[in-house]
């Protein structure tokens, strides 16, 4: 039987934390898994949840299994253990390797799971395509059609910069495998220019978690436009926040926040509330326990983008 194929999007040792602390003896540790609604839940063992098979296994074309991505993982998430075990149990001060295998850690998190799969298939789910219609048509062209398409000028002149179909239709199919490595590469060390602070709390259920654990989040993305509101690090405002622990929430800011905090009952419902909201399928508690607060809607500012255009039509209109 092959090994490694039940692979984790949310590493089990990240999930332990989250262990419910009334789990009878003799019995697996085991967390309380959600429905994003919260109309049920489950008692369900770490090793038992977020996984699917062969999620990061790279297929070679003798039929091999490359799992260089799995056991890299895997190392990560060795090191993030020790740095919880050792340093934020205690509220203690991090140093620089820690704190740059914390954002590699980070980075793997926003981008190994299927939520950020799904988003970057569909980046290239229109070029494949539109490579596929080309090649169609090619099928079927006249040489004097295809001889005046080759005059079209390319949107890019260096060949070198160019895909072909094999690299999108790989981009496409095999997702995860294709950009994993160089997604985290390139955010961790932007990540670890950013400000970096730990929310603390002593609430018995804590900070909870989910199958999307790694939020991007920008408070002042409703001023703008829809199309200008992903979460991206070119903001001066976004916010990066991951449970750690049920006790221990990272925020990575750029507004000089830095070092321990202690989380007020208002920012502990708050962030609870953003992990839920985030989620894809299921968040997860230490008990079998959900608050209200962590479902309720928002009300829309009165300096929202919308608002605005709706103010300004009424204005012309007056």
């Amino acid at each position: 039987m092959s090994k490694h194929k039940n692979q984790h999007f949310v590493p089990k040792c990240y999930l332990k934390a989250w262990s419910d602390p009334q789990t009878p003896k003799l019995q697996t540790p085991y967390v309380w898994v959600f429905d994003k609604d919260g109309k049920s839940s489950k008692n369900k063992a770490p090793e038992k949840i977020f996984h699917e098979t062969d999620m990061y296994t790279i297929h070679r074309e003798d039929g091999s299994r490359d799992l260089i991505l799995e056991k890299g993982l895997s190392q990560l998430e060795s090191e993030f253990t020790k740095i919880r075990t050792s340093k934020f149990n205690y509220n203690k001060d991090i140093n620089q390797t820690e704190h740059f295998l914390l954002c590699a850690f980070t980075a793997a998190m926003h981008a190994r799971t299927p939520s950020s799969r799904e988003h970057h298939k569909n980046q290239w789910k229109r070029p494949l395509e539109m490579m596929e219609e080309m090649q169609e048509w090619i099928s079927t062209a006249t040489d004097e059609q295809i001889r005046r398409t080759a005059m079209i000028p390319l949107s890019s002149s260096n060949p070198e910069e160019r895909l072909t179909y094999k690299q999108v239709k790989e981009l496409h199919d095999n997702t995860l495998q294709t950009i994993l490595l160089p997604l985290i590469r390139t955010v961790t060390p932007l990540l670890y220019k950013m400000d970096l602070a730990v929310f603390v709390t002593n609430d018995e259920i804590g900070f909870i978690t989910s199958d999307n654990p790694c939020i991007w989040y920008d408070p002042e993305a409703y001023k703008r436009p829809p199309m200008y509101r992903t979460p991206g690090l070119a903001y001066k405002t976004i916010e990066i926040t991951m449970p750690l622990s049920p006790s221990h929430c990272l925020y990575l800011n750029r507004q000089g926040m830095t070092g321990y905090i202690d989380a007020t009952s208002q920012e502990l419902d708050e962030l609870n509330s953003l992990i839920r909201w985030s989620a894809k399928d299921s968040f997860v508690v230490r008990h079998n326990v959900k608050k209200d607060v962590w479902f309720e809607k928002g009300i829309e500012p009165e300096d929202s983008w919308e608002k605005q255009q709706s103010q300004k039509v009424k204005v012309m209109k007056s």
